[in-house]
């Protein structure tokens, strides 16, 4: 059936389609034959519906039944508004196909309250007065929205029948306060009860919070309503908000089954006709004894609904498999890990000059243990909830591909669970390598065993993922050519190869990316760093979770010095993703302190002389609601889910700092990185002094990136001044912050693959769902090969030994690192790099970086840096979702005109993007 999404982030076409179902509904006159006053439309029949199971009556039961609420024991509120939701969008459908119906999630509403889309608040008399929902039709009385292309001819405005009495007419909203509505702390409690009956009254009353003012089901009724029909359970269908409202709590409900209450149901102990096995009326097929006594019944009498059969509380549970649809809030990504013998060697960079080398099995196992900690930080936010698995993968005798958790190998990823950080840790570290590595085998066991099955792999068009990391070549089983490419779809793949460029094999990564669906973020990896893993996996739990990169920088600190990242929140943006990781993985060495930009600090993690230390929301000079967040901090790493939820423009739009320090026990060393400084991808590995003959030195004798004197290439290629401390230990940390937004950028290959000699381009694209955006400046940075370093592999690998081979002391007979370091000490040009501005470039609107004639294969990291400003009130043409994205100071053609005056607040943001064109020798 399809995916139910927030609808803060439908696209304009998804919204369009979703009220023109809507409004056609409303047109299509049920008894056409009727006098004019006594007609009735199917929306107005769904509106009756929702009353009359109000007051009905079951064979053997001598008082009326509320089917679909009632408070304590009424458990069929969550079925019975489940199978109502189904019937009613598949009469949407009828009128679109394809059209699903969309959730609020109970936050700030204003994005979905436009004219085009839910219309607004009410006005004179509470009544809403323009838009498609208001009593007068588009473009007619006193309703100045223009009317669409489909509006149907006759229907003259969005109206109740006079048979429904006081709340008949126009619609009716009074909208209440913004700090009235639930917050991220009620839904987590919420979704933290234990058994049905607790979470069923909960849900729909608000009993069990600890905040019980915040009524959920109930409070939000009148929440929207006021005066209006949904403040009244006996028309509040009326407003198309009903279903959006219901729709979250549907939502809600299937997370909680996701978290170990699949079949959950009492059997008894509920009101009349509300236990397991009860049938849900009107939905009883032939079954006798079943009516309603509602008033409305004599004007829009109950439909025959005979044809469908019994419909029993129980049946709803498997909503997937009986109703064929999901919510975007449930991600299911699988990860292959690779465990073959080549994974006994070096990690090129470990990016520390203090702590010890480690391998790269290390390195990879530390990818993944922090991933898994990023997904159980999102799972306690109640943001998105992850079902995982992870899979290693060698050929012995025989192909091993070995699942970290229990039968069945996927879960839940949450804290304490079989399916947790901890649980990978403990079972990772009792494994070692050894092997070759059957790559297309253990590709399509990945997805076979634990990307499809997860809900019995429905529905099917459910976006899903996986993440497969190997740091070679495919060198045992099946050809990757016997998977035919788009064989995963809907399953999108993404390629890790981790190692040197002797190592990888380019046209083999784009391969598994190429058997399922293309997204639009990268999904080739190739990187020598540990911090190029850490990127990988952060982005593609991203992609899952459906979140944007927005600022991924990599800075160097020595010991004593603390830093400001710095990134902006436009009211585009409802919650960010910030994961920060010091690659000496050690956590006391680290404290973070988030500050909103009022100069609230949100988060802090411990305390410095000069600093703060634990929670201090007293900075905030504003009444409102401040910010929600929620961390998870070990070994090195912050894994950190802000959401606004709910708090009002000083407290959220404009600039956050997140302040990093490394060893430091006073806060009197900052260190200021500009944004040219920050332009140095985490793929491209150390820019000054050797490559790879550092793993020749001690760790301890290896010089900082920023003690090494360094000719600069061009502007970009600079370093921050020191504080003083550059004699000390130095070690990087990475930093990545993905938004949930309705303003994205991305760095889109126009090219995925592209062969020495090619000229490619890499456009910077836009999708501004709501709103429009303008790109005031922008520049970027390229790293690339000056030589060849597959081929010099190739010629130190003289005798073709298999790079999973290994010695007597379990190293590789040839490990590609330790060689080119050995090479590299004899002679530093071999490893040589081009490092390049990029010019940016305005085409008809869209903007591009072109790289002219690529002359040596191997990996083209970008970096790409943007200023721009969000107007979130207008967007650029009349159809939502347009965006103007000319940078004027670099003489870009002006895009279409949206209708932005002088007196719009347009909000300032910034971007900083990364990516990697692989490029491929010729054959």
């Amino acid at each position: 059936m399809g995916i139910r999404k927030n609808a803060k982030f439908l696209t304009a076409a998804e919204r369009e389609n979703f009220v023109r179902a809507c409004v056609l509904l409303k047109a299509e006159i049920v008894n056409p034959g009727a006098p004019a006053a006594q007609q009735y439309s199917k929306w107005d029949q769904y509106v009756a519906i929702h009353q009359e199971i109000q007051v009905a009556h079951a064979p053997g039961v001598p008082s009326t039944i509320n089917f679909g609420h009632g408070g304590s024991g009424a458990y069929s509120f969550l079925s019975w508004h489940r199978y109502f939701l189904y019937r009613f969008e598949l009469e949407l459908q009828a009128k679109v196909p394809g059209v699903m119906l969309p959730y609020w999630d109970w936050t700030d509403p204003a994005p979905i309250m436009t004219d085009t889309f839910l219309g607004p608040n009410g006005s004179a008399l509470n009544q809403v007065g323009s838009g498609y929902f208001a009593a007068d039709a588009p473009g007619t009385g006193i309703n100045s929205t223009p009317a669409p292309a489909w509006w149907p001819a006759g229907l003259n405005g969005w109206r109740l029948p006079a048979a429904f009495g006081s709340q008949s007419g126009a619609l009716r909203r009074g909208l209440g306060l913004v700090s009235e509505l639930p917050s991220a702390t009620d839904l987590n409690e919420v979704l933290g009860k234990s058994t049905y009956s607790a979470f069923q009254i909960c849900l729909e009353s608000g009993i069990g919070l600890t905040n019980f003012a915040q009524a959920l089901h109930n409070g939000l009724h009148g929440w929207w309503g006021g005066p209006g029909q949904m403040s009244f359970p006996a028309v509040s269908p009326f407003d198309p908000v009903f279903y959006l409202h219901h729709c979250n709590i549907d939502r809600l409900w299937a997370m909680w089954q996701a978290d170990g209450h699949e079949a959950d149901y009492p059997l008894s102990g509920g009101s009349p006709q509300h236990n397991r096995n009860d049938i849900m009326y009107p939905w009883v097929g032939t079954t006798a004894g079943y009516s309603t006594t509602a008033a409305i019944a004599s004007a829009i009498p109950m439909p025959d609904f005979s044809a469908l059969g019994i419909q029993r509380n129980v049946d709803t549970l498997d909503y997937r498999a009986a109703y064929g649809y999901s919510y975007d809030t449930i991600a299911v990504i699988g990860v292959g890990l690779d465990r073959t013998g080549s994974m006994n060697g070096l990690t090129p960079d470990p990016m520390t000059t203090g702590a010890p080398d480690v391998s790269k099995w290390e390195a990879a196992k530390r990818g993944v243990s922090a991933f898994l900690q990023d997904c159980e930080t999102v799972q306690q936010s109640g943001v998105i909830y992850t079902v995982g698995g992870v899979k290693t993968f060698r050929q012995l005798a025989v192909n091993d591909f070995e699942s970290v958790f229990g039968s069945p190998g996927f879960g839940l990823v949450k804290p304490g669970s079989v399916f947790s950080r901890s649980t990978f840790d403990s079972a990772a570290a009792a494994m070692t390598p050894g092997g070759s590595t059957p790559l297309a085998d253990a590709l399509l066991d990945v997805r076979n065993t634990l990307v499809a099955p997860p809900f019995g792999g429905i529905p099917a068009d459910e976006p899903r993922y996986l993440a497969m990391l190997t740091d070679g070549l495919l060198t045992s089983g099946s050809p990757m050519s016997s998977i035919p490419d788009g064989s995963f779809a809907p399953t999108a793949v993404f390629a890790m190869g981790f190692g040197t460029g002797a190592d990888v094999d380019y046209a083999t990564l784009q391969s598994m990316v190429d058997k399922g669906r293309t997204v639009g973020t990268q999904q080739v990896f190739h990187g020598e760093t540990a911090g190029t893993i850490d990127k990988f996996y952060s982005q593609a739990l991203a992609a899952a979770i459906g979140f944007t990169a927005i600022f991924d920088p990599l800075v160097e600190l020595f010991a004593g010095e603390y830093t400001h990242v710095e990134f902006d929140a436009t009211s585009a943006d409802e919650a960010f993703l910030i994961l920060a990781q010091g690659m000496d993985y050690a956590d006391a060495n680290w404290s973070f302190h988030l500050y909103s930009p009022d100069g609230t600090m949100v988060y802090g993690d411990g305390a410095s002389e000069g600093g703060h230390g634990g929670m201090d929301m007293t900075g905030c000079a504003h009444c409102c609601r401040k910010p929600h967040v929620t961390v998870t901090r070990a070994n090195g790493r912050l894994s950190l889910l802000l959401q606004r939820d709910s708090a009002e423009s000083p407290c959220w739009v404009g600039r956050w700092q997140l302040m990093v320090s490394f060893k430091a026990n006073r806060l009197d060393s900052m260190v200021m990185f500009t944004p040219d400084s920050l332009l140095a991808p985490v793929s491209a590995g150390t820019l000054r002094g050797p490559r790879y003959s550092r793993l020749l030195v001690h760790p301890k004798d290896r010089a900082a990136q920023r003690n090494i004197a360094h000719r600069s290439a061009h502007p970009f290629d600079v370093l921050p001044p020191g504080a003083n401390r550059n004699s000390g230990e130095a070690c990087d940390v990475t930093v990545n912050v993905y938004a949930r937004t309705r303003l994205r950028y991305s760095l889109v290959n126009e090219r995925p693959l592209a062969q020495v000699g090619d000229s490619i381009a890499v456009r910077i694209l836009p999708d501004i769902l709501q709103g429009n955006s303008t790109v005031s400046r922008a520049f970027g940075r390229l790293v690339a090969p000056a030589s060849d370093i597959a081929a010099l592999g190739s010629r130190l690998n003289s005798k073709k030994i298999d790079p999973d081979e290994l010695d007597r002391e379990n190293r590789p007979r040839f490990d590609a690192a330790r060689a080119l370091a050995e090479a590299e000490r004899s002679d530093h040009d071999i490893t040589r790099r081009l490092d390049l501005p990029l010019t940016i470039s305005d085409h008809d609107g869209a903007l591009y970086l072109h790289l002219q004639k690529l002359d040596v294969a191997g990996p083209y990291c970008l970096s790409v840096y943007l200023e721009g400003d969000y107007c979130p009130e207008h967007d650029t043409s009349e159809s939502a979702g347009g965006h103007e994205h000319n940078m004027h100071d670099q003489g870009g053609s002006k895009a279409k005109a949206s209708k932005c005056g002088p007196d719009c607040a347009r909000e300032p943001f910034a971007r900083l993007l990364t990516n990697m064109v692989p490029v491929t020798s010729k054959k």
